[in-house]
């Protein structure tokens, strides 16, 4: 799964959930918003990364940019 997917069925459990478990949807709302930021800033520093790669040193057009391997579960 990729990370919106994640969110979005987040949002769903949010929205359905009962009032008995609201309060355990919330934290882990709030516990995936934490791990989204940093899977965030770490593709982010990954990005930055591959453009000084590009900027400094060039990239043929063979050449992809690496991706980081996450396994997103909710």
């Amino acid at each position: 799964k990729d990370l919106n997917s994640a969110l979005f069925a987040q949002l769903d459990r949010l929205s359905k959930a009962s009032k008995e478990d609201l309060a355990d949807e919330v934290t882990r709302a709030q516990n995936m918003e934490l791990i989204s930021e940093q899977i965030i800033k770490t593709h982010s520093t990954q990005l930055e990364a591959v453009k000084l790669v590009a900027q400094y040193k060039g990239m043929s057009d063979a050449q992809k940019a690496p991706l980081l391997e996450v396994d997103y579960e909710v």
